[in-house]
């Protein structure tokens, strides 16, 4: 044997060995992927995670404690109820000057919201909610059953993931849960006449914005989809004739949009409404004042790259809807080149929502809803990706997982004293403030925050009328502008007197939200101001003037800090804290050892608020031995 056949050989030994390492390495890799083919297949684990889907909604969508737009609602549904009326002058709430041309319809959403309160309390509109995220999930299903698929791994990630998606503007009870609802529908007609060819079903479309426009204002949008539908099928009509809507077919199509436009006058206020709502969308100084200060109106592209536990939330839906977005344009584009073929109704549709969802969080609910519907026609009905579907259910499996699993992290690290089924929705609004004024019906008008204002025009008209609130338009000429020159900077005894000289207020309510505007006017000149009562969310406060005509027994009310002895909430806590502490050093501290044995140790946040809270508590104590310094004699 020569040295060169025996360096062969010697060299044959490793090749061999690791081409016998990488079939036992595939072989492992097939039998896992034939283990978990089999595992995905068990009846069992399927039930299972349809059973934990709504587990998942439920633990995404707690008792909300930051908008307080229900309760103008629940306002303006109790007056059309007890007034057997659809038509309201909006200006009745307030006492500052307010636009009498403003329009606002949401009769039969607010009514809605009114009645389920009204009947069954904060329970009542969690189930009003929940009816109507069931109702989505209907026409999911629906969907699945036309194409023939069933509800699965796959399908139940993707609604998981349309409920996450969703869930930081669809959390709320407020009419625009019926926008949300209906605009559902109004997709799946589309795709099931896509699928189907069922086009006089285009027919449902002027009945439901027939009553979409008496529920939520978004009714725009489903306008908005039904013409961008239909430039869409006229694209592919010219472009790629033999997939596109047959003429007739088209033909009902545009006839149904035009009805369903004629479908809108069909509200109180007729044209009227339409040109308000017109006038609405293009004002730029709503445009202005909505993007600056109304949280609702946030932008999502800066949540792409500042991801953090406090935006969880928000981050989660900007990522989601990118992917989902970036999932369509990857079938589309495959579709062109592999068929030479692509919808443009999609395309159109697709693109569009996910921009307008990623300039205004307000609107980022639509498209999450319309992708369940968009990828299931492309991969199903155009694409004919059955087998694909198969092969991503342990993706799926994966990222249902990692949502479920992050979403109890959230709850238990980030949510300190969450609530759900609809339970303490009121323990975020100034009830007992409320409470207090009722009581000894103290002389107004009254000052407020624009948040606190939605609870005061339900919980005081006709008793009193409030300075502000959330609906903001009425207020778009004069108030709101001057409300935020005052509010948005610190102010002094000159600046609150040349305020009120325009606006003769009595009486102030302020949220907690206003702190430092709290305490300038208690830190104005001759005590012009005085502290009269304050709870959870709070403070009122009355100008001096009113101290000859108040009642005595107000001085007997409890203001101890022993009040919030069994309070958990690590906001509501912090507030209260933020206001003792500024009065007496040694009440903070008592509310410090109400966080530090009420709030679970689980909180994220709690031992860096407790060293805050340490930080200021001394400070406040420094501040008053330098004061007892300098009026010692």
């Amino acid at each position: 044997m020569s040295e060169t056949q025996n360096r062969d050989e010697e060299h044959a030994i490793p090749m061999n060995g690791s081409f016998n390492t990488i079939k036992s390495l595939s072989t492992k890799f097939y039998s896992f992927l034939s283990f978990t083919e089999s595992l995905l297949s068990l009846k069992y684990l399927r039930w299972l995670f349809i059973f934990l889907l709504p587990a998942l909604f439920l633990l995404k969508y707690p008792v909300d404690n930051v908008d307080y737009d229900v309760w103008w609602h629940m306002a303006l549904g109790k007056y059309y109820v007890t007034h057997k009326t659809l038509i309201m002058d909006h200006s009745i709430f307030s006492w500052t000057p307010t636009d009498p041309s403003w329009i606002y319809n949401t009769c039969l959403g607010s009514v809605a919201i009114y009645l389920f309160y009204n009947l069954m309390g904060g329970f009542g509109l969690w189930l009003m909610h929940t009816l109507i995220f069931g109702g989505i999930f209907l026409s999911f299903y629906l969907l699945l059953r036309v194409i023939r698929q069933r509800l699965d791994i796959n399908s139940v990630t993707m609604i998981a993931a349309i409920a996450i998606a969703c869930s930081p503007a669809c959390r709320y009870y407020k009419p625009e849960l019926f926008s949300l609802l209906m605009f559902c529908w109004m997709v799946f007609i589309f795709f099931y006449i896509k699928i189907t060819g069922r086009k006089y079903l285009f027919y449902l479309y002027p009945i439901m914005f027939a009553l979409w426009v008496n529920l939520h204002g978004a009714y725009i949008v489903g306008l908005v989809f039904l013409v961008m539908a239909f430039s869409g099928e006229c694209l592919n009509k010219i472009v790629f004739t033999k997939k596109s809507f047959p003429m007739d077919t088209l033909a009902h199509l545009g006839i149904a949009m035009v009805l369903s436009i004629l479908a809108t006058l069909l509200n109180p206020y007729g044209v009227d409404y339409l040109a308000s709502t017109y006038m609405g969308i293009t004002s730029e100084l709503n445009a202005e004042i909505n993007t600056k200060y109304i949280l609702a109106y946030v932008s999502l592209w800066t949540y792409l790259k500042n991801v953090s536990g406090e935006s969880f939330n928000v981050s989660s839906t900007a990522w989601i809807m990118t992917l989902m977005i970036i999932t369509v344009i990857i079938f589309s584009a495959y579709e062109l080149i592999k068929k030479k073929s692509c919808d443009f109704a999609v395309i159109i549709i697709s693109i569009a929502l996910y921009w307008k969802g990623m300039e205004t969080s307000r609107a980022a609910y639509f498209f999450p809803v319309a992708f369940f519907f968009i990828i299931y026609y492309l991969m199903i009905h155009r694409l004919r990706l059955e087998n694909g579907m198969k092969k991503a259910a342990l993706f799926s499996l994966l990222v249902f997982s990692l949502f479920f699993a992050g979403t109890v992290y959230y709850d238990i690290r980030y949510g300190g004293d969450m609530k759900w089924f609809g339970r303490g929705l009121d323990s975020f609004a100034p009830v007992k403030e409320v409470d207090f004024l009722k009581k000894y019906k103290i002389e107004g008008p009254i000052f407020n925050d624009y948040v606190v204002g939605g609870y005061l025009m339900w919980s005081l008209y006709p008793d009193y009328k409030v300075f502000i609130d959330p609906r903001c338009s009425p207020y778009i000429k004069q108030v709101i502008p001057d409300y935020l020159e005052f509010t948005t900077k610190r102010v002094n005894r000159e600046d609150i007197r040349l305020f009120r000289k325009k606006y003769p207020f009595k009486l102030v309510i302020l949220h907690y939200r206003q702190m430092a505007l709290i305490f300038d006017f208690l830190k104005s000149e001759d005590d012009e101001w005085r502290l009269l009562y304050f709870e959870k969310n709070a403070a009122v406060l009355m100008h001096k003037s009113l101290l000859p005509v108040i009642k005595s027994e107000i001085g007997s009310e409890n203001l101890s800090p022993l009040r919030f002895s069994r309070v958990k909430n690590p906001d509501v806590l912090v507030n209260v804290f933020n206001f003792y502490v500024r009065l007496n050093p040694e009440a903070g501290r008592y509310i410090y050892g109400v966080f530090r044995n009420n709030v679970s140790d689980f909180y994220k946040f709690k031992q860096d608020i407790l060293n805050a809270m340490d930080v200021e508590i001394k400070n406040r104590e420094k501040e008053l031995q330098y004061k007892k310094m300098w009026l010692s004699p």
